[in-house]
C-alpha cells in the first residue's frame, strides 16, 4: 500500500522540530503551512508586535535581538537552518518578546498562530507534543537571552542546543565563534 504524502508534510517530517511526530498530525499541519522568503536585512517581526505566526527556518540566518533599558538593542542569538522561530504566539497577549531580522536570504515555512492554537486545542495529543517541543525552544531562548544579557562583552551565543527541537544557533560568515 502506497501512502501519499504532500511535499509540505514530507518537509515537516524531515525537519528536526517535527521529526518523530505522527504522519497524520503532520498532514493536518501541512495544510496550513506556506513557504516565505526574507531578503537579507529584512525584518521578520518586531518586539511588541502581534505574534501571529510560527516559522521553521529551512535556509538562511535569523538574528534575534531585544530592547534593553539603558543599553539599546542587544543581540540575543543567531538561528540557522532547522531552527524553530517564534513561540510568543502561544501565550496571551500574543506579542513578540524579541525582534527577528534575516541576516541573509532566509527561507521559512510559516504557520498561522490562530490555526495552530485551534488545532492544539482540538487534538490534545498534538497539543501536548507541540507544547513539549515549544517548551524546549522557549527554554533554549531564555537561557541564551540570560547568558547574553549577563555578559559584559558583546558576543552572540553559538552552538548550544537543549533538545532536538530547539534548532541550532548559527554564526554569520566572518563572525568570531565562541569556544
Amino acid at each position: 500500500m502506497t501512502v501519499n504524502v504532500s511535499p509540505v508534510a514530507a518537509t515537516l517530517a524531515d525537519h528536526p522540530f517535527f521529526s518523530s511526530m505522527p504522519l497524520a498530525s503532520l498532514r493536518r499541519l501541512a495544510t496550513h503551512a506556506y513557504r516565505h522568503e526574507f531578503a537579507a536585512g529584512e525584518p521578520i517581526f518586531f518586539e511588541g508586535a502581534d505574534a501571529d505566526r510560527f516559522m521553521l527556518i529551512q535556509r538562511g540566518l535569523v538574528k534575534l535581538d531585544i530592547e534593553v533599558p539603558n543599553r539599546g538593542r542587544v543581540d540575543v542569538e543567531v538561528l540557522g537552518p532547522d531552527s524553530a522561530l517564534g513561540w510568543s504566539w502561544l501565550f496571551a497577549p500574543y506579542r513578540w518578546h524579541l525582534s527577528a531580522t534575516a541576516v541573509e536570504r532566509t527561507i521559512t515555512l510559516v504557520f498561522d498562530a490562530g490555526v495552530l492554537r485551534s488545532r492544539m486545542a482540538g487534538d490534545p495529543v498534538l497539543g501536548y507534543e507541540l507544547m513539549r517541543r515549544f517548551a524546549a525552544v522557549l527554554f533554549d531562548r531564555l537561557q541564551a537571552t540570560r547568558e547574553r544579557l549577563s555578559e559584559e562583552e558583546v558576543e552572540v551565543p553559538v552552538a548550544s542546543v537543549t533538545g532536538p527541537w530547539a534548532g541550532r544557533r548559527a554564526v554569520p560568515p566572518g563572525s568570531p565563534k565562541r569556544v
